[in-house]
C-alpha cells in the first residue's frame, strides 16, 4: 500500500467516540512524522490539518506519550509547528531533540506561547536576538557579546537566595544584635579563595582569610571542599574568634564565579549571616505570599529551565537520539520523577500566589463536606489505576470552613494522591470528613506502606522524603492555604478552620 493510501485509510477512520478519535490521532502523528520525502503532497496536509483540528479532543497525557514516540525522528516542519503550538508538558522531548537551522527555528517561535519561546531559547541562546548584520556590527561594535537569551537554572537559583536573604535582612530582629553588632556582610574572593572584598562590617578581621582552608581561618570543611569542586555552598559555618563586634559564628554562603568569555575560575562571592533563632521565622503563607506578582513572575522563570532539564532526560530515558547505558537511562528516569514532583509544587506555589493576589478582604468559607463528596469520583478512578479502592463518606452534609475553595480542592487532591500513589494493589483507603472543635476535618487512612513512618521521614526534606510521598509539598500548600497537615498512626489529617 503506498504511502498516501495508508493515510487516507486512517483519515477515513470514523472516530465515534473520544477513544476512537485518539487511536486515529496517534496513528495520524506516526504516519506523518515518518512520511520523509513525501511531505509536500496534498494528502500530508490532510493528515496535518486533522491534527491539529482533533488534538484538542486527546488528553495531554497521550499527546506527550505521542511526542516522546517521535522525537528521536526528523520530523517535518508542519508537524513541528503543531507540536510546537501545543503546550511545553507536551511539546519539550520534540523540541529538545529537534535540530534546525536559525531561519526555521525563529519561524517556528511565532506560533508558540510564552513558556515554550522560553525553553527553546533556553536551548538556543542565539536565538533569542535578532540576526546580526556583521558589517554594521564590526563598525560600530568591534567586539559583540551575546547575552544568554533567558535566566539559567543557576541564575535562578542564585536569584531565590537573594530574595530569602534579603527578607532575613529586612526584618528588625535580624538588622543588629543586642549589642549593636552587625549581623550580615556580603563578601568576595579571588581564584585562590582569599577574601578580597567585604561590605557590612570592618574589613579588617575579613581580608586575607580564605576559605579554600579549614581550621587556620575558621572555615567549615563543607565549605573548604564546596571550593575544591567549584561547588555553591549555603548556611556553612564560619567561626572568628577574638572579642571584636565580629567575634562568633556565622553562616556563610557563596556561589562560584567564572570569567565569561572563557569560562575561566574567578572565584566566590556570597554572604554571611548570624544564627537566626526559631522564633525570628515568620509563618510560612505570610512570608512565601508577601509578594505574589513577584513570586509568580520567579515560578514562570523557574518552569524554563525545569522543563528542559525534564525534556533532555526523557530523550535519555527513552534513547531517542541513540542507545544509552541502562544506568544512565535509570538516572535519567529519576530526574524526570524528582523533576516532576518539583514541578508540581511550583504549580502549587503559581496557583496559591494567583489566589492570594485576588484574595476578597472578607475570608471565604467553602463547604468542605460538599466539595469531598464531589471529588470523590475523579479519587476512586485515581486509584483504579494502580488497583487501590477509595471509600469515602462523611458525617452531615454540611461542614463549613475558613477556605479558598480552589485552593481546598487542589489541597485536598494533592493530599488523597500522596497517599494513594503509596497504597498497594487491592488495598483499601478510607477517606473521611468530620469536625472537631473549631476545626472541620479530612482524613484518609495510610496506607500500609507508611504504616511506622515517623514525622520526620513523612515531612523531611530528603530525596527519599519525596520519593515516598512529597508530604512535605503539600504540607507547605497546607500552610499556604491557612490548614494544617498532621499525620497519626492511622491517618494523614487536614483540618480547615471551621466557618
Amino acid at each position: 500500500m503506498r504511502f498516501d493510501d495508508r493515510l487516507l485509510t486512517v483519515l477515513n477512520q470514523p472516530s465515534g467516540d473520544r477513544h476512537d478519535a485518539a487511536v486515529r490521532w496517534r496513528q495520524l502523528v506516526d504516519l506523518v512524522a515518518r512520511a520523509g520525502a513525501a511531505t509536500d503532497s496534498k494528502m500530508i496536509g490532510r493528515a496535518l490539518d486533522a491534527i491539529k483540528a482533533d488534538a484538542g479532543t486527546v488528553e495531554p497525557t497521550l499527546r506527550a506519550a505521542a511526542a516522546r514516540a517521535v522525537a528521536a525522528l526528523p520530523l517535518p516542519l508542519g508537524l513541528l509547528e503543531y507540536f510546537a503550538a501545543d503546550s511545553l508538558f507536551v511539546s519539550a522531548p520534540v523540541l529538545a531533540a529537534a535540530t534546525l537551522d536559525p531561519g526555521q527555528w525563529r519561524a517556528l517561535l511565532k506560533v508558540t506561547d510564552d513558556e515554550t519561546r522560553r525553553f527553546v531559547e533556553t536551548l538556543h541562546p542565539e536565538l533569542a536576538l535578532p540576526p546580526l548584520d556583521l558589517t554594521d556590527t564590526l563598525i560600530r561594535h568591534p567586539k559583540v557579546e551575546r547575552a544568554p537569551a533567558g535566566p539559567t537554572l543557576g541564575a535562578v537559583v542564585a536569584r531565590i537566595e537573594r530574595r530569602r536573604r534579603s527578607r532575613l535582612v529586612s526584618r528588625e530582629n535580624i538588622h543588629a544584635a543586642a549589642d549593636g553588632s552587625p549581623s550580615l556582610f556580603r563578601w568576595e574572593c579571588g581564584p585562590s579563595g582569599e577574601i578580597g572584598w567585604v561590605e557590612g562590617v570592618p574589613r579588617g578581621p575579613l581580608i586575607g582569610r580564605s576559605i579554600a582552608r579549614t581550621n587556620a581561618d575558621g572555615v567549615d570543611e563543607e565549605v573548604a571542599r564546596a571550593f575544591s569542586l567549584r561547588a555553591p555552598f549555603r548556611d556553612a559555618a564560619f567561626m572568628l574568634a577574638g572579642e571584636g563586634l565580629l567575634a562568633g559564628e556565622w553562616r556563610i554562603s557563596g556561589v562560584p564565579e567564572f570569567e565569561p568569555a572563557d569560562g575561566r575560575f574567578a572565584g566566590y562571592r556570597g554572604v554571611a549571616l548570624r544564627d537566626i533563632p526559631p522564633s525570628a521565622e515568620p509563618a510560612l503563607h505570610s512570608e512565601l505570599l508577601a509578594d505574589p506578582d513577584s513570586l509568580r513572575e520567579l515560578v514562570h522563570e523557574i518552569k524554563t529551565p525545569l522543563n528542559a532539564i525534564i525534556g533532555f532526560a526523557e530523550i535519555i530515558d527513552g534513547q531517542y537520539l541513540g542507545p544509552a547505558d541502562h544506568r544512565y537511562r535509570e538516572r535519567a528516569a529519576d530526574i524526570v520523577a524528582q523533576a516532576r514532583i518539583l514541578l508540581t509544587a511550583i504549580d502549587d506555589l503559581d496557583f496559591a500566589a494567583k489566589v492570594h493576589s485576588s484574595r476578597p478582604p472578607e475570608p471565604r468559607r467553602t463547604n468542605i463536606g460538599e466539595l469531598v463528596e464531589r471529588l470523590a469520583p475523579a479519587l476512586r478512578d485515581f486509584a483504579s489505576t494502580g488497583g487501590s479502592i477509595i471509600e469515602a463518606s462523611r458525617t452531615t452534609r454540611d461542614l463549613h470552613a475558613l477556605a479558598d475553595p480552589e485552593l481546598a480542592e487542589r489541597l485536598i487532591t494533592r493530599t488523597c494522591h500522596a497517599m494513594i500513589a503509596q497504597a498497594a494493589e487491592g488495598e483499601r483507603l478510607r477517606l473521611t470528613v468530620d469536625r472537631a472543635g473549631e476545626a472541620v476535618r479530612v482524613s484518609i487512612t495510610r496506607p500500609a506502606a507508611l504504616h511506622g513512618v515517623s514525622d520526620e521521614a513523612l515531612f523531611g526534606i530528603s530525596a527519599d522524603a519525596l520519593r515516598s510521598s512529597s508530604l512535605r509539598l503539600v504540607r507547605g500548600l497546607a500552610r499556604v492555604a491557612q490548614a494544617d497537615l498532621s499525620a497519626s498512626a492511622s491517618a494523614i489529617t487536614i483540618s480547615f478552620k471551621r466557618a
